[in-house]
Order: structure tokens, then sequence, then C-alpha cells
């Protein structure tokens, strides 16, 4: 990657780091550092794996390690009771595209576990996650059910 690269790379990210201080407004205490950590991270991510292209809710747009993404996803579903994640694909959507994200993914689900109910509660988590994490909405959450588990902690030997 080319100096100027680097910096024009830089400068963009500066500016969505702008946009995201100015719309949360952080304590200037805890934003010493902010901006060079962000950049850091960032850096890392490019770096490392492939990433998928997202907008913020201003249009500018910005790129996320897709496993992260897929993390986030995962940990959302993982926080439902009875529910465990198996695949995810998120894909961006939204006009200008990338300003929302199609999730579709296979879960395991608790034997006993009631499938409508925990359909939405896992579509509800990952709404959720993504806008706290992202910034962006999910305009479509798949659920497919790949798999039943026994959960041990409530079997009797």
């Amino acid at each position: 990657m080319s100096d100027e690269s680097v910096d024009a790379t830089d400068a963009h990210l500066l500016g969505i780091i702008d946009e995201y201080m100015g719309a949360f407004e952080p304590d200037p205490a805890e934003s010493v550092g902010l901006r060079e950590r962000i950049l850091q991270i960032v850096r890392e991510d490019a770096a490392l794996a492939p990433a998928t292209k997202l907008t913020t809710e201003r249009g500018n747009p910005f790129r996320i390690s897709t496993a992260e993404v897929r993390s986030i996803i995962r940990g959302a579903v993982d926080a439902v009771p009875g529910v465990r994640a198996r695949s995810v694909t998120a894909t961006p959507a939204g006009d200008p595209e990338g300003s929302a994200v199609d999730i579709t993914m296979t879960v395991m689900m608790s034997a006993g576990t009631a499938f409508v109910s925990a359909a939405e509660d896992v579509r509800r988590s990952v709404a959720d996650a993504l806008a706290a994490h992202l910034g962006i909405p999910a305009t479509r959450i798949d659920v497919t059910v790949e798999d039943v588990f026994v959960d041990e902690e409530g079997s009797h030997g």
C-alpha cells in the first residue's frame, strides 16, 4: 500500500470517526486516543481478513472484517436461550448499498424449544446487535434450524 493511499484511507476513516463522535458525543476523558485506536483496529482488520462493505447513516462507506460481522451476529444468536448459531452470511443491502444488511443463518435449537418464538427472539437479538455495534439495520433475517441438541443440564441420567 503506498503512502498516498494510506493517507487517503486515514483521511476517509477520520471523517467517519468524526461523524461517529459528532453523533454520539463521547465524554472527552473517554475519547483520548480514541481516533488512533480506531484507526489501528481498522488497519489490523483490513490486513487480516475479507471485509464487508457497509455505509453509515450519512452515506460514508466503510469496511469491517466479515469475521467481526459474523461474530456480532453469532453472539446475538447465542444470547437467545436454547439457540446456538451455526453458519452466518451477511449481505450488504439497502439504498445506498451497504446502508442495511440481509442476514441468512442456520442455527441449532435445544429439544423442546418453540421454533416460532425462538426465531423471533433471534431476529430481535440480531437486529438489536447490528444497530448497537454497526449502526446498520437488518432488512431481512432468515433463520433455518439445521440441527437439534439435547440440553444436558435439563436431562436426567
